[in-house]
């Protein structure tokens, strides 16, 4: 369990991080999407400070992610909850942008959360086209990701789809998703993936993703809920550990990572 509240200490893991080749053409020819750090502050994303108490949390969950990674071989992370309301974009961005602090390191995050998308807004970005329009394959990848600095790129809009388990589970959707691997060629792909037990629409995700985290929102889900979701996360794919989010209370050991 990683639990996100203000660290008592700091963890040292050593992670090699290999050269990666200049950028895909791909990459430049995103558009940029200016960010203001101090105004994604108010909205809980701090990873952006260096020597904010929680940002320390999330690096040092980076760190441990990144150790994993590298072990085993994988590139792509989905981050799921039990229900809405936990803050798993919250947590997606906040370790997103604490992955970009290493300049070496390419990172995309992907909203296929299509009933409550929430990336968009915290990026504050409309966007040309929809997630849905992206995953039908109407619009090329440079048209519907944006980038922030050299190396997050990010693919949301703020447009809820009308069917989203169809869309998502569809053909359409793991090309298009096919292609963001291969054709960004991103060192970590984060997707911010469905609620778990609200629809179907994370089940037909899992096989796509290489490993997940499961968020968990303090006094929102259940002991029970939680243990549906690690039954079927641990079925599906690799479940990596727990975050508990929200949490108001300080614990003996702010940040403990289970495998």
């Amino acid at each position: 369990m990683i639990v996100v509240t203000e660290p008592s200490t700091r963890e040292t893991i050593n992670v090699q991080i290999q050269p990666v080749a200049p950028n895909p053409a791909i990459w430049s020819a995103m558009p940029t999407l200016p960010v203001d750090p101090r105004v994604m502050a108010k909205g809980r994303i701090v990873s952006f400070q260096r020597r904010h108490p929680a940002a320390l949390a999330f690096d040092i969950m980076r760190t441990k992610l990144l150790k994993d990674a590298t072990d085993q071989h994988w590139t792509s992370l989905g981050i799921t909850s039990p229900t809405a309301g936990s803050g798993k974009a919250t947590v997606a961005v906040n370790l997103a942008i604490s992955l970009t602090k290493h300049a070496k390191i390419r990172v995309a995050i992907v909203d296929l959360d299509l009933r409550r998308p929430r990336i968009a807004a915290i990026f504050d970005h409309s966007g040309r086209y929809t997630t849905a329009q992206f995953l039908q394959g109407e619009c090329l990848i440079e048209d519907f990701f944006v980038r922030v600095g050299d190396n997050l790129a990010i693919g949301a809009s703020p447009d809820a789809s009308s069917y989203p388990a169809e869309l998502l589970h569809g053909q359409s959707a793991a090309h298009m998703l096919g292609r963001v691997r291969d054709e960004l060629k991103a060192d970590m792909i984060i997707y911010n993936l469905p609620s778990l037990l609200e629809s179907d629409d994370c089940l037909g995700m899992l096989p796509l993703v290489d490993a997940t985290l499961l968020v968990i929102g303090a006094e929102y889900d259940t002991v029970s809920d939680i243990d549906a979701c690690e039954r079927e996360l641990q079925q599906h794919t690799k479940l990596l550990g727990v975050v508990l989010n929200k949490c108001r209370y300080k614990t003996e050991q702010n940040i403990n990572f289970q495998i």
